[in-house]
Parts: C-alpha cells; sequence; structure tokens
C-alpha cells in the first residue's frame, strides 16, 4: 500500500527526475495544497496543469509517462520494504522531521529525500561538525576528540562525515563522552559498515546514519563533494582541523577544503585550527582563515569559547551584496 514514504521513494526512483524537477513539483504541491500522495493519483491532464515545466527546458529529462510503470513495479516496492526491515528511515522534503536547517542553508539544492538510520531525533538537535583530512598523525586525532568530548559534555551533538582520520576521531571523542554524533554518508545505507573502534561503544542508542544517496550507490569523489555541503547545513559551526589547499597540482580539490568554503558560503562560521599548531602548516588552513575562518592556535581555545556562550544563539556570518562571506574582520559570531 503506497504511504508518503514510499510515494517519495517512487519519485526519487523515476527516471529523468533529479532534485531541481522534484523541487519544482513539491512547490507546486504545496501551493495547490496538494500531498506527494496526490501526485501519483493525477491524471495526465491534471499532472500537465499543475506541471507544466516538466518535460521542457532544464527539466526535459523528467515525464510522468514512468508514473504507472512505478506504481506496477514489485520490484521497486520490494526494495522499499527491505530498507523499512533493514531500520532505514525515509525522510522527504514534506516531513516535519526534515532538518530545517537543511532547508535553510541549501534551499532548492537540498537533497529531496534524507535516509536514516539510527536515533532520529538527532536529526534537528543543535551541532557542530568537526571535519580534516584522512591523512592526519597522532597529534591532529587527539586535537580532534578532545574537541568532539567536550562539546559532548556540553551537550552539543557532533557531526561528520565518517571517513577515516578526522572523521572518525571526532564520531569516536563524542560516544567516548556518552554522547551524540550524526554521520553523513557519500554513499548509501545498503553499504553502512561499523567501524571496529565503534563497536565497543553505546553507537546504537547515540548516533545516526544520514545519506541523501540511494541504498545501493557505492561511494565516489562526487558524492564525498556532495556530502559536504549537507555536513555544513547540518551544524551551527564548523571546525577544520587540517585542510589541503584548494586544489593540489594535480587539480584535485580537497574536500575539507570545499566543507569549509561551502560553510562560509552558506553564512556558517567556521573554526580553521591555526597553521602555526601543525607541521608543516597546512596550506588550506591558511587560504581559509584569509577568506573569513575564525583561527583557534589550540582545540582548549575553542572549548572555551563554547562554554563561555552555551545558551546563546548563532549569529551567523554577514555576508556581502554578492552572496559571498565577509572578511574576518567583519564576522560577528555568538554561538549556541
Amino acid at each position: 500500500m503506497r504511504n508518503k514514504e514510499y510515494s517519495w521513494y517512487m519519485l526519487t526512483n523515476a527516471p529523468g527526475f533529479g532534485a531541481k524537477s522534484i523541487h519544482y513539483i513539491y512547490r507546486n504541491l504545496r501551493a495547490n495544497n496538494r500531498m506527494i500522495n496526490d501526485l501519483f493519483d493525477m491524471s495526465s491532464d491534471e499532472l500537465q496543469r499543475l506541471f507544466p515545466e516538466i518535460g521542457r527546458g532544464k527539466l526535459s529529462r523528467a515525464n510522468f509517462s514512468c508514473f504507472p510503470a512505478l506504481e506496477a513495479d514489485n520490484k521497486l516496492y520490494e526494495n522499499f520494504e527491505k530498507l523499512k526491515s533493514d531500520g532505514v528511515i525515509l525522510i522527504g522534503l514534506d516531513d516535519d522531521r526534515y532538518p530545517k536547517s537543511v532547508i535553510e542553508n541549501m534551499q532548492d539544492d537540498a537533497p529531496p529525500i534524507l535516509y536514516c538510520k539510527g536515533y532520529l531525533p538527532l536529526l534537528n538537535v543543535k551541532g557542530v561538525s568537526i571535519v580534516g583530512a584522512r591523512d592526519v598523525g597522532e597529534f591532529e586525532i587527539t586535537i580532534t576528540k578532545s574537541i568532539a568530548q567536550k562539546l559532548a559534555e556540553n551537550g552539543l551533538n557532533v557531526t561528520s562525515g565518517y571517513a577515516k582520520g578526522v572523521d572518525t576521531s571526532a564520531h569516536l571523542g563524542a560516544l567516548e563522552a556518552g554522547g551524540t554524533t550524526t554521520m553523513i554518508l557519500s554513499f548509501g545505507t545498503n553499504h553502512i559498515s561499523i567501524k571496529r573502534e565503534m563497536k565497543m561503544l553505546n553507537w546504537e542508542k547515540n548516533s545516526l546514519f544520514v545519506t541523501q544517496f540511494a541504498p545501493y550507490e557505492k561511494f565516489s569523489g562526487q558524492n564525498a563533494m556532495a556530502r559536504n555541503k549537507l555536513v555544513c547545513a547540518m551544524s551551527q559551526a564548523i571546525i577544520v582541523i587540517k585542510s589541503g589547499q584548494e586544489k593540489d597540482t594535480d587539480g584535485k580539490m580537497s574536500g575539507t577544503f570545499d566543507a569549509g568554503k561551502s560553510a562560509l558560503n552558506m553564512g556558517i562560521p567556521v573554526f580553521i585550527l591555526s597553521p602555526k599548531v601543525l607541521n608543516p602548516a597546512p596550506q588550506g588552513n591558511i587560504d581559509l582563515i584569509k577568506m573569513g575562518g575564525i583561527e583557534f592556535s589550540n582545540g582548549i581555545d575553542i572549548v572555551n569559547f563554547i562554554e563561555k556562550h552555551p545558551q546563546q544563539e548563532l549569529i551567523k556570518t554577514n555576508r556581502s551584496h554578492s552572496g559571498k562571506t565577509r572578511m574576518g574582520a567583519n564576522i560577528q559570531i555568538s554561538l549556541f
């Protein structure tokens, strides 16, 4: 039987329908006081009348002619039922549980659907993201865990991307302190593998996996970049431990730098571990500070700042008329 979750699952599996066309459909449904379930009960004439841009221009790949086949696709429904039996919850744009900060920060780029597994209330709690390179030493791992532990002790959820290095250290630091953590994935839920270190902690009750990618999708560099924006959008602040330069000599982009830059463009405060305490000084840290990131000499500075501002609401960074974040001298920030 088709319910709201399955309607979203059908729409995101419809050939030719991507984020832009789905956002367009969602806006028009709301404007006409209709629900996602209504979409698959409409006649061809009604679909054309309510969604005239589908099949045209930038939305030319989308076509409602595939809807009857989706309704009759038993395999699609079996896959959906398998997800549900595995404890995966589908959160569409119209769900009250969809993170409000993601809609605010990403707008039409917000993923139409989120696949979630774990402690669902973490979707809408105050949190801070910790990001950094995969290839880090003991110093970076220690300082990452220290920051994550103190954030957790202050009741803040720790978010990161579940990659090795800084990401994993952030998740572990929060859990070791008895706190909570959200893991934003760059692949689908079918490929979730619990890291060995986490198995010894109370991860099942204190963590949440979130992904915007279809269950069968595997990791890719492109997915990782898209994931970074979701990491930022779900957080009140970003802490960068170690970042490479925006592009290396081979033209490869740094995921950590992309996350920091994305957060600045969203108006989210970005705290950068001072290049002076790392050897060699990471070029990405240097450049992000020049772009408006807030430099901290050690993890204790960040912890002290957060402890001094435990209850205040976040004041987002001012933006210029061009939409880009102003330099550090113009930033006014008050956290939590």
